[in-house]
C-alpha cells in the first residue's frame, strides 16, 4: 500500500513536470534545458511571496503566493521565449545552450540571495489520514487530485477550444497550420506559457513537501528528460504513462534496495528504450 500511494503521488508531480516539457517540444521542437529551473522558481517564488509579500498569514496567504508564483514563472518563460529563444527558434543547439546558460545563471542568482541553504513553506492542509493502518500526510494525498485536475483541464483545453485545436494542429503539421491561417509563433508562446505553468505548479506543490535548494533544477530536468524519452518526445499521454512507470520503478527499488539503485534502474530503462524502441513507448508528434 505504501508503494501504491507514494508511487501515485510522486508520479503525479513527475507527470506535471514532464507534460510541460513534452508540450514545448511537440509544438515548437524546443528542448528547453531551463525547464527544471521553472520548477525551481515555482518553489522559490512561493516561498518569497508567502513570507515577504503576504506575511506568512496562513492558508489564504499561501494560496495567493502559489497563484503569484505561477504567474511569475509564466512571465519568466515568456522572457525566455521572446527575448532569448525567438531569434533562433529553429536552431535546437542554440535553444539548448541558451536555456542551459539561463539555468546556470538563475542557480547562481539563487545562491547569492538564499545561499546554499534550503527553503520550504507550510502545507495547505496539515495533519494525516489513516489508510489501512498507515498515516499518510494530507499534503501527500493532495498531489494526485491536483495533478489530475490540472492535466484534465489541459486535455479539455486542447480538445474543446479553438486555441487548443490550433496547438494540436501546429504540433501535427506546422506548414499545414500556417496554410489554414494559424499563427505558429502565437501558438508556441501560449504552449510555452502552459508548459511553464505546469512546471511552476509542480514546484509550488513540492515546496511544502521537501526543502528546495538552488541546485534542485538539475534533478527535475533529468526527470523530465527521462520521462520524455521513455514516453516518446512528442506524446503527452506517453509522458503521463512514463511518469507513473518511472515513479513506481523508483519506489519499488527504494523499498527493496536503496535510493541509489532507483536512479540506476531509471538509466537502464532509458538505455533499453533507446535500443529497442527509439521513439519511446508512445512516440508521436501529436498532442
Amino acid at each position: 500500500m505504501e508503494i501504491l500511494i507514494f508511487g501515485l503521488t510522486r508520479g503525479a508531480v513527475y507527470a506535471l513536470v514532464a507534460v510541460g516539457f513534452v508540450l514545448a517540444f511537440s509544438v515548437g521542437g524546443i528542448l528547453n534545458l531551463a525547464h527544471g529551473t521553472l520548477f525551481m522558481l515555482g518553489a522559490y517564488f512561493t516561498y518569497i511571496f508567502f513570507n515577504f509579500v503576504f506575511g506568512a498569514a496562513g492558508v489564504p496567504a499561501l494560496l495567493a503566493a502559489i497563484a503569484c508564483a505561477i504567474i511569475s514563472v509564466i512571465i519568466v518563460a515568456m522572457f525566455l521565449f521572446l527575448v532569448l529563444f525567438r531569434r533562433k527558434i529553429d536552431s535546437i543547439s542554440y535553444v539548448m545552450v541558451v536555456s542551459l546558460a539561463f539555468a546556470l545563471f538563475v542557480e547562481q542568482l539563487a545562491k547569492v540571495f538564499f545561499g546554499v541553504t534550503s527553503t520550504s513553506v507550510p502545507p495547505l492542509i496539515r495533519g494525516s489520514a489513516q489508510i489501512w493502518g498507515m498515516l499518510i500526510p494530507y499534503k501527500e494525498l493532495l498531489l494526485l487530485p491536483i495533478a489530475i485536475a490540472a492535466l484534465g483541464a489541459l486535455e479539455l483545453f486542447l480538445r474543446r477550444t479553438g486555441t487548443g485545436r490550433a496547438i494540436k494542429a501546429v504540433a501535427q503539421c506546422r506548414d499545414g497550420a500556417v496554410l489554414v491561417g494559424i499563427r505558429p509563433d502565437r501558438v508556441l508562446a501560449i504552449s510555452i506559457g502552459i508548459s511553464a505553468a505546469l512546471a511552476a505548479l509542480a514546484g509550488t506543490l513540492v515546496s511544502s513537501l521537501v526543502t528546495v535548494t538552488p541546485t534542485v533544477w538539475g534533478y527535475w530536468l533529468v526527470k523530465a528528460f527521462t520521462i520524455a524519452i521513455v514516453g516518446g518526445l512528442g506524446s503527452l499521454p506517453g509522458a503521463i504513462v512514463a511518469a507513473f512507470l518511472l515513479s513506481f520503478v523508483e519506489i519499488v527499488t527504494t523499498f527493496t534496495l536503496t535510493d541509489q539503485y532507483g536512479e540506476l534502474i531509471a538509466l537502464i530503462i532509458i538505455a533499453f528504450i533507446l535500443v529497442f524502441r527509439p521513439s519511446g513507448l508512445m512516440g508521436t508528434r501529436r498532442v
